[in-house]
């Protein structure tokens, strides 16, 4: 009998910690608006902006940023060059994301990518000749389009159909003329 008990004692505690620990977290999508923060880089940019166009409804936006040359980016350093990122949340939960900066390309290319490889394959899709790219651990598909001294990348942890497929939604939003 004092030997259950004791067992008990041990046991109850171990089975709250398990239970508290092993219960999903907060699973859903913050989404984000995408539209002031496009507004604003319009006003800043030097070249056309990537946005998709058309998604359904099932799509939800969950990162959007904007950052001149040398003003803080969203890991707080000093953005390296004019730089916008949109990403978007599919229905299936895979994250979609489009990143563009106009300095500093080989490394930009190299962390976007997660030092990714080109493929030797390129395919045609809004109205640009990408070049597929995949992560050394066969998990990021990226397409990356180089035109001048602008990098465009579209990345996911996908296969490249659903990647291409999204990538052919991207429209160019010309920047505001001052």
């Amino acid at each position: 009998r004092d030997m259950l008990i004791s067992m008990a004692v041990l046991l109850v505690p171990v089975a709250l910690i398990v239970w508290f620990f092993s219960r999903p977290g907060d699973t859903t999508v913050q989404a984000v608006s995408v539209a002031p923060v496009l507004q604003k880089a319009k006003a800043a940019s030097p070249y056309p902006l990537l946005v998709p166009e058309a998604l359904d409804a099932e799509w939800t936006a969950t990162r959007v940023a904007w950052a001149a040359s040398g003003d803080k980016w969203i890991d707080g350093e000093p953005a390296e060059g004019n730089s916008w990122q949109v990403g978007y949340m599919s229905p299936e939960g895979i994250y979609f994301g489009v990143q563009q900066r106009d300095e500093a390309l080989r490394s930009f290319v190299s962390g976007v990518t997660r030092d990714g490889s080109g493929l030797r394959a390129e395919v045609d899709l809004a109205g640009r000749t990408w070049q597929r790219y995949e992560s050394a651990d066969r998990r990021t598909m990226s397409l990356v389009n180089v035109d001048g001294d602008v990098a465009s990348i579209v990345t996911a942890d996908t296969d490249f159909a659903e990647l291409e497929a999204f990538a052919s939604t991207l429209v160019a939003v010309d920047p505001a003329q001052g």
